[in-house]
């Protein structure tokens, strides 16, 4: 690959210093406009809180702040569903009215409490682009990682890529818009800070232990929102669907051990809304059962080690353990379900496996965003990305690794439960986006590269080692000269070829994104419009 290369090795490294700070400087600017972008709504109407539920959560966020944690848990709201009232400590996720207050006793003192919690969706705004970016990054970053062998580094170019449409895209600002201080504009932040830790722990045999900040983040997930589940049952998943690639570890093994106790004793212990759920749900059972099939499979790699076993005897020993293991757990479902131990599956989740209007629940089968979605929906929240998001899962197949098989495994799960209720479309906008921005990532740096040299590393190709072992043997014949002409001119034609595919990648980045970014601003002005608000019109 001919790539220019500059005069000397110093100044070589001076403009990939300067490249760095170009990606450095863009990744700046997309985590302001992430944050500005949401701004829309406060800057035309003030700091004022929006819709029915954001207000009942700045009203528990009150609360907490003048009356503390110990009368929180307690506190019955006669007010809330009038006249019934409503437990409010034992029925609410309290991770946002607590993330407000930390917020207003320990960081920003000086602000009111009102203008804290109108502001945090912005902020977290841009702490979820963050993450996305970094999911982007490991996805890339461990499938070079494994090859070993790479021409160029894209996994910080897709890191800025995924974060800037991540920024703007409108599946994120449905419910991120400043303002709409609202359970979902935190949990996207825990989410995909709960994704990325995972695909980083689970990058070699020593990350396993970022599977303690897996476990923290994910506590977090739990306490700021019900959708929670998805997150567990994404991770569970995962772990159980690398066992069946061949590819479970010790690392592995390690990783998920600690996020799912760590994760799961800390919401057992802290969170009332929470309580025994974990150990007794039917929507959580799947991530329970992995954990207890990762400590079987553990028991017979350490025999194995020990004993010396070869493949027949390993095997024997796997389903010996296995069968009493599901012998064991048969009879203690047998014993424990006439108890009415284990919990039904909720309304909702009913919902998303069947039709909805066979839930039985007319609460959830008459709201609109229940409904499942269809493809003007999908093209009204994600623009663009429906198309280039599939070519960054290609990508992602094309290089396998733990992270990228997340990425693939992401992708199918949240489409599928998005196409069933246009609300979860939230789920699907970091896929889509770390996905794009893998995409448009990679097609950048290959683009760059046809240009200028601007890898992070110093990589022998193969055919300068063959010319290296060809001037050992010594001067070559006068048909081989003649080879290396034709040779040559092939190469300067295919040089020639991919810098006019570098080009036009290159316009149509140039092209498309401006149009991107202009429907991304019209959507959050769309959004930006509290219902309790309205404008006053005067006649000229």
């Amino acid at each position: 690959m001919a790539a220019v290369k500059t005069s000397s090795p110093a100044a070589n490294q001076l403009f990939r210093l300067g490249y760095l700070m170009l990606l450095g400087y863009l990744l700046v600017l997309t985590l302001w406009k992430a944050y500005d972008i949401r701004l829309n709504a406060i800057k035309e109407y003030g700091m004022v809180i929006h819709e029915f539920d954001p207000w009942f959560n700045y009203r528990a966020t009150e609360y907490l702040y003048f009356n503390g944690w110990q009368r929180f848990c307690t506190w019955f709201d006669y007010k809330s569903w009038y006249p019934l009232g409503r437990p409010v400590g034992t029925t609410i996720y309290p991770g946002l009215q607590l993330t407000a207050v930390f917020l207003k006793n320990h960081i920003f003192t000086t602000k009111s409490l009102n203008d804290i919690c109108c502001l945090m969706p912005a902020w977290f705004g841009a702490v979820a682009s963050f993450f996305v970016g970094m999911i982007a990054y490991e996805s890339v970053y461990s499938s070079e990682l494994r090859r070993k062998k790479t021409i160029m580094t894209s996994a910080l170019e897709c890191g800025v890529a995924a974060a800037g449409i991540m920024a703007i895209v409108p599946a994120h600002l449905m419910r991120s818009i400043g303002g709409g201080f609202d359970n979902e504009s935190l949990a996207l932040s825990a989410m995909t800070g709960t994704y990325y830790f995972w695909c980083r722990s689970i990058r070699d045999e020593k990350s396993w232990p970022i599977g303690i900040l897996t476990g923290i983040m994910y506590f977090y997930m739990v306490a700021v929102w019900g959708g929670y589940i998805f997150v567990l049952n994404m991770v569970g998943c995962h772990a159980g669907f690398l066992v069946l690639l061949g590819r479970y570890s010790t690392g592995v093994y390690r990783s998920y051990s600690l996020f799912f106790c760590l994760g799961t004793s800390l919401a057992i212990y802290t969170l009332p809304v929470v309580g025994w759920t974990p150990l007794k749900s039917l929507e959580q059972m799947g991530p329970l059962v992995v954990f207890l099939g990762y400590q079987l499979i553990e028991i017979c790699e350490i025999v194995k080690r020990k004993k010396g076993l070869n493949r027949k005897q390993a095997w024997a020993l796997r389903v010996g353990l296995f069968l009493g293991g599901g012998l064991i757990s048969a009879l203690l479902i047998y014993l424990l379900a006439p108890s009415g131990y284990f919990g039904p599956l909720s309304a909702r989740v009913r919902g998303l496996l069947v039709k909805h209007t066979r839930t039985g629940n007319p609460l959830v089968d008459s709201v609109a965003e229940h409904q499942p979605a269809n493809k003007s929906q999908y093209f009204q929240y994600l623009d663009n990305v429906c198309y280039v998001a599939p070519i960054g899962i290609l990508m992602c197949l094309y290089d396998f690794s733990n992270a990228s098989t997340f990425m693939v495994l992401y992708a199918i799960v949240s489409y599928y439960f998005s196409s069933k209720m246009v609300r979860l479309i939230i789920l699907l906008g970091p896929c889509m986006s770390a996905a794009g921005g893998i995409a448009l990532g990679r097609t950048f740096s290959w683009s760059v590269y046809q240009f200028v040299d601007v890898s992070s590393r110093i990589i022998v190709d193969d055919a300068k080692k063959k010319s290296t072992k060809k001037k050992k043997k010594g001067n070559a014949s006068a048909t081989e000269g003649q080879e290396q002409k034709s040779g040559g001119k092939i190469t300067s034609v295919v040089s020639l070829v991919k810098k006019l595919v570098a080009g036009s990648c290159f316009y149509s980045i140039y092209y498309y994104s401006p149009q991107f970014y202009s429907t991304c601003v019209k959507m959050s002005t769309a959004l930006s419009h509290p219902s309790i608000m309205f404008k006053a019109q005067t006649s000229k």
